[in-house]
């Protein structure tokens, strides 16, 4: 009997144009990108039993903005037929990758549009492939661990006025949990590999000026080496970790850790084994020694049920401040910058304008959307495959959210992401409220945003399994 299940993969090379804006670090000095040092992909993974389809793509991208959800959803609708709560968009969040909005200064746009006018094409049609390459499929699971990732608020005596900053806490809370999923076909070929880990891909800092997917594409080119099929990496919960060696213009460190957690991450693949199997006795066979022969026989299907929910939340928001006092504030700051940037001032100068023209910019960033607002809609996206569980929020939730849902999971394995579609702010927990420090300054929503996003997490898991 073959499986219920069936699975597709394809993906689509979405490595944008060098020169394309690459604004992601307040302390850079660069505009553009210099070169390209690992293409970007978007894979694209779709899963179908009887009428039940979903599609799962996972983005070589810092995020998606509001309008390229809508887009790719749209053209994936348009063309593979899969309805947009059913098509699951995720960034692996590269902060190496281009800027897609909220650019804090104008060159390189005529680069920028026309490449993201292509992405909804381009990943429309990798869930197209996806789709029409179905074919019957077994699923296993399994968990492994690593050490690349380390806390990364740090508060200490004698280091920057005691105040919270972006270090290496090695006290503080990191989910150390490789959770991977393996997708064979049914002659037990992989199809698709699907690991889940929570580090901010922030590697590659404000000294690099080269397109890179960080350590989530070397996690991929590592898997797919080892195990074979193609390799989805979802960005865990990251709001408050990052790489154990950070910030750096050093291209081979994001490879080195990359492939640390991906030959982990293939350990436990090549372990698991998606067809269940039962050891029976044959016979002793006389050798030099008296040897045990035993097969290992298939001990039924898999449980191959796919259930899909995605809702939105409700979650509570601070008090924003006025957006057009920020956005003034943002184009004097722009044209601060360019002026010196025009008149050949030196980096130290310029790397002020650009930290000032950042930050008005995050702020801009979470006042605009919610003026005059108490609270805001979210969306959570929770898929069931067999005995996988695997939710995802909008938004950048710090580790220990997606460790608690993962520990109330009714599922026996679980995997827990942000990064879900459009950007929605960092989620803190509640106790680092007082301690305020990046993460906590640059979140819209309010301390009881965190418990509310694990309680609606678990009831969403929950009902997947009714």
């Amino acid at each position: 009997m073959a499986p219920e299940l069936k699975a597709g993969v394809a993906r689509s090379d979405i490595t944008p144009p060098v020169g394309i804006p690459h604004a992601n670090w307040g302390a850079q000095t660069h505009t553009r990108a210099a070169g390209v040092d690992l293409d970007l992909w978007a894979t694209a993974l779709v899963l179908q039993n009887g009428d039940e389809k979903v599609a799962i793509v996972d983005a070589d991208l810092g995020g998606f903005s509001t309008d390229l959800v809508t887009a790719c959803r749209h053209a994936i609708t348009e063309l593979a037929g899969i309805p947009g709560p059913n098509v699951r968009l995720s960034a692996v969040h590269t902060h190496s990758g281009p800027s897609l909005d909220f650019n804090f200064y104008a060159e390189g746009g005529e680069l920028l549009g026309p490449y993201v006018a292509s992405l909804p094409g381009r990943i429309a049609g990798a869930v197209w492939e996806a789709n029409n390459n179905l074919r019957s499929a077994r699923l296993a699971a399994g968990r492994g661990h690593s050490d690349i990732n380390v806390n990364r608020r740090l508060k200490q005596e004698g280091l920057y006025d005691g105040k919270v900053f972006l270090g290496r806490n090695w006290q503080g809370f990191a989910d150390h949990e490789v959770v991977v999923a393996r997708l064979d076909d049914e002659d037990e070929h992989p199809i698709a590999t699907i690991v889940n880990f929570g580090c901010h891909p922030t590697i590659m800092g404000h000294l690099n000026k080269y397109i890179t997917p960080d350590y989530p594409g070397v996690v991929k080119r590592v898997v797919e080496q080892m195990v074979g099929g193609k390799c989805l990496f979802l960005q865990g919960a990251t709001g408050n970790v990052h790489a154990i060696r950070d910030y750096t213009g050093d291209l081979a460190v994001y490879r080195r850790l990359g492939t640390l957690l991906g030959l982990e991450a293939a350990k436990v693949a090549l372990g698991l084994s998606p067809l269940p199997r039962q050891e029976r006795f044959l016979y002793v066979l006389e050798s030099g020694a008296e040897l045990g022969i035993y097969a290992d026989e298939p001990a039924g299907e898999p449980d191959g049920t796919l259930r899909v929910l995605s809702r939105e939340i409700a979650l509570p928001l601070l008090p924003v401040a006025d957006a057009a006092q920020i956005e003034a504030e943002l184009a004097e700051r722009q044209r601060e910058l360019e002026g010196l940037r025009a008149s050949g001032a030196p980096d130290e100068d310029v790397r002020q304008a650009m930290m000032r023209a950042k930050r008005a910019m995050l702020r801009l960033r979470l006042a605009k959307p919610h003026q005059g607002q108490t609270e805001t809609m979210v969306e959570l996206h929770a898929i069931r495959v067999g005995g996988l569980g695997m939710v995802a929020i909008q938004g950048e939730p710090f580790a220990e959210i997606g460790a608690a849902v993962k520990q109330g999971s009714p599922f026996a394995h679980t995997m827990f992401s942000g990064y879900l579609g459009n950007w929605a702010g960092y989620i803190p927990n509640a106790a680092d409220y007082p301690d305020g420090g990046y993460g906590v300054t640059t979140t819209p929503f309010a301390p009881e945003a965190a418990g509310r996003v694990i309680e609606e997490s678990l009831a969403s898991l929950r009902q997947l399994v009714e």
